[in-house]
């Protein structure tokens, strides 16, 4: 009987890495502008795009099998804004948890010492608590939305993210951000 040879298995599809490198760096000399936009839609700090940027290389590396071209081009897209949304999650998590039920505005946060007070002096801690809960009074007096939305921007998110997050309209944010800040405006003037 006669022994067969196998023949080695190809794939026609698989590209050697120099090959990936080769279609890689074409398109970002075509069209690193447009790749950046993208990033940068998703994304909104510089520092952010630029992991985005290595994270689809990286992809595209290891993961890209099709022509060269407009597919390369549509897969890059893709890639890199799912790693921009990767990044912006996982920032996201890291600043914890959004839901704010259960959160509450008063104790005696804010009784920090300032620059130049003495912590152990009566008369200042005393001034110091009342302006605390004088203020505290003036964040309980907010709406629910423009406590949330002032809370959020205190955090850092912007007005997108706010929007995003508690599924709000920019001119709701907008509106929210601009009341709250008035009622706190209008208590600290009372006060005065």
């Amino acid at each position: 009987m006669p022994t067969q040879t196998k023949r080695p298995r190809t794939k026609t599809k698989t590209k050697s890495k120099t090959h990936r490198a080769e279609i890689l760096n074409e398109l970002l000399a075509r069209h690193r502008r447009e790749l950046y936009r993208q990033a940068y839609r998703h994304v909104h700090r510089p520092s952010d795009v630029e992991d985005a940027m290595q994270d689809a290389c990286a992809q595209f590396m290891y993961g890209y099998d099709g022509p060269s071209g407009t597919d390369a081009l549509r897969w890059m897209l893709t890639v890199l804004k799912r790693c921009a949304w990767g990044i912006k999650e996982r920032e996201r998590h890291q600043r914890g948890c959004m839901s704010l039920e259960g959160l509450s505005f008063d104790g005696d946060r804010g009784l920090e010492t300032p620059r130049g007070e003495d912590p152990l002096d009566p008369h200042m801690s005393a001034e110091r608590a009342e302006r605390c809960a004088e203020e505290l009074a003036a964040v309980d007096r907010l709406k629910p939305d423009e406590r949330t939305a002032l809370l959020l921007l205190g955090l850092g998110y912007s007005y997108r993210e706010i929007a995003e997050t508690q599924g709000w309209t920019h001119t709701k944010v907008n509106r929210c951000i601009a009341e709250g800040r008035e009622t706190l405006r209008a208590g600290r003037l009372a006060s005065s």
